[in-house]
C-alpha cells in the first residue's frame, strides 16, 4: 500500500454541502478551506492507520473508502465504506487522540486534509466558530447512534423475516426430498427383489441378459438418489457462514462469469457484465459465487434451452431497508415463464424440465443462499417470450 501524495491549497467552497461545516457561512467555509488541502491518492492507500496520533480531519470529495479495525489476533475487520461528502478523523479536530481505525482507499480518492493545529489556529479567536462546530459535532454523534439503533431494529427483523422464509423453504425441500426419493428407491427395492427371485434355488444358472435389466435399474436409479441427497446437501450448505472479505462486485461477476465458461464449454452462453463504476462490498464471496453459478445455469437450460443465448448482468445501487445495497440483474432473452409458475419457482424440486433430468433445485439454493448468508432478497421478473430478469438486492455491508 501507498501513504498519501501530497497536494495544492484547496479553493474557496469545496467544503460548500459538507454536513460537518453546514452551519457555517460561505465565507467561514472559506476560511476553513484555505488552511487546508486537496490530494489525489490511488486505490489502496493508507489515508489513517489505527492508533497513529490524530492530527486531521478529512473530507471525501470523490471515491470511496475503507473503515478497518484489527481484532485482538491483529487480523482487518471490515467496518465500512464511506463516500463522496463524507468526513472522517472528525474527532481529532477536538481531542487528537489515538486513531480508532484506519481508513483505506478503496477506489481512486480526492480528498480534503485539515491539520487539527492550523484548523484551532483558525477557532481560538472565535468562539462563535468553534460553538458552530461543536453543535455540529454533537448533531452528527447524535444521528449516527439513532442511526444505529434504527439500522439494528431492522436488521433484527429483516433476519427474522429471512430465517422464517428459509425455515419454509427447508421444511418443503426435506418434504419434497422424501417424495423424490421414493420412487428411486421403490424402483430399487423392486429391482433388488427382482433378482432374489432370480436366484432362488431351483431357477438354474443366471444368464448376463436376466441380470442386465435390474442391475440397470438398480445402477440409475441408486445414481438417482445420490444425485438428490447431494443436491439437498446444497440446500444445507446455503446456511453454513462464510469470512467477510472487502470485496468488488462488479469483478466478482465477470470472474464469475469467466469460470461459468471454462466449466460449461459445450454450452453455448455468453455472458455479459455492464461496465460501470467500482461496486464495492463487504460480503461473503462463496455464497456469491453459488448463486451467480446456479442463474447462469439456469438461462441457459430454461431461458435457451441449452442453445446459443446472451445473459447480460448489471449492478446498481439500492437500498434495503434504509440501508445501502445492490442490485445485481442476470437478465436474459430467452423463452420467459409463464406467470402461474413465478410464485413457486423458488420451492424445492419444482421444475419444468424433469424429462431433461432437472431436479429443480437451483432456484431454491439461489433463494437460501440470498436470504441467508447473504442477508439480502430476491424477485423474478419474467413474461413467455419477453426473457427473465432475476435480481438480488444484499447490503454494500453485510
Amino acid at each position: 500500500m501507498t501513504s498519501a501524495a501530497t497536494g495544492t491549497t484547496t479553493p474557496g467552497g469545496i467544503l460548500d454541502g459538507i454536513v460537518l461545516f453546514e452551519a457555517f457561512t460561505p465565507e467561514e467555509r472559506a476560511a476553513v478551506a484555505s488552511r487546508g488541502r486537496v490530494f489525489d491518492a490511488p486505490a489502496g492507500t493508507v489515508l489513517m492507520r489505527e492508533g497513529d496520533v490524530a492530527s486531521s480531519l478529512y473530507v471525501l470529495l470523490d471515491g470511496t473508502v475503507r473503515v478497518v479495525r484489527n481484532d485482538p489476533f491483529g487480523a482487518q475487520v471490515e467496518v465500512g465504506f464511506r463516500r463522496a461528502g463524507d468526513c472522517f478523523g472528525e474527532m481529532a479536530l477536538i481531542d487528537g487522540g489515538a486513531r480508532s481505525a484506519s481508513v483505506i482507499a478503496a477506489t481512486p480518492v480526492t480528498v480534503f486534509e485539515l491539520e487539527r493545529d492550523l484548523f484551532l489556529a483558525l477557532i481560538s479567536p472565535s468562539p462563535d466558530l468553534l460553538a458552530k462546530l461543536l453543535r455540529e459535532l454533537s448533531r452528527m454523534i447524535r444521528e449516527v447512534s439513532e442511526r444505529v439503533v434504527r439500522e439494528d431494529l431492522e436488521r433484527r427483523a429483516r433476519i427474522a423475516e429471512s430465517a422464517l422464509a428459509r425455515q419454509r423453504a427447508i421444511t418443503q425441500a426435506v418434504t419434497g426430498l422424501a417424495h423424490e426419493l421414493n420412487t428411486p428407491l421403490g424402483v430399487c427395492v423392486t429391482a433388488a427383489s427382482h433378482l432374489q427371485d432370480l436366484a432362488r434355488p431351483g431357477n438354474g444358472p443366471l444368464s448376463s441378459e436376466e441380470l442386465r435389466e435390474p442391475a440397470a435399474l438398480l445402477d440409475a436409479n441408486l445414481a438417482r438418489a445420490v444425485e438428490l441427497v447431494e443436491a439437498f446437501s446444497a440446500i444445507a450448505a446455503c446456511q453454513t457462514s462464510e469470512p467477510l472479505e472487502a470485496l468488488e462486485l462488479r469483478r466478482m461477476a465477470e470472474d464469475a462469469a469467466d469460470l461459468f465458461a471454462v466449466q460449461h464449454p459445450d454450452l453455448p452462453l455468453a455472458i455479459r457484465v455492464a461496465p460501470g463504476p467500482a461496486c464495492p462490498w463487504i460480503g461473503c464471496a462463496p455464497h456469491l459465487d453459488r448463486v451467480l453459478h446456479h442463474l447462469f445455469a439456469n438461462a441457459a437450460a430454461h431461458g435457451y434451452g441449452g442453445g446459443p443465448g446472451e445473459v447480460e448482468v448489471t449492478i446498481q445501487p439500492a437500498k434495503l431497508d434504509a440501508v445501502p445495497a445492490w442490485n445485481l440483474t442476470v437478465r436474459d432473452r430467452g423463452a420467459g415463464i409463464p406467470a402461474g409458475n413465478l410464485p413457486t419457482l423458488t420451492d424445492a424440486f419444482f421444475t419444468t424440465a424433469r424429462g431433461r433430468g432437472h431436479k429443480g433445485l437451483g432456484l431454491a439454493v439461489v433463494f437460501n443462499t440470498v436470504t441467508g448468508p447473504l442477508g439480502g432478497r430476491l424477485s423474478i421478473d419474467s413474461k413467455p417470450g419477453a426473457g427473465t430478469a432475476v435480481t438480488i438486492t444484499v447490503p454494500q455491508e453485510l
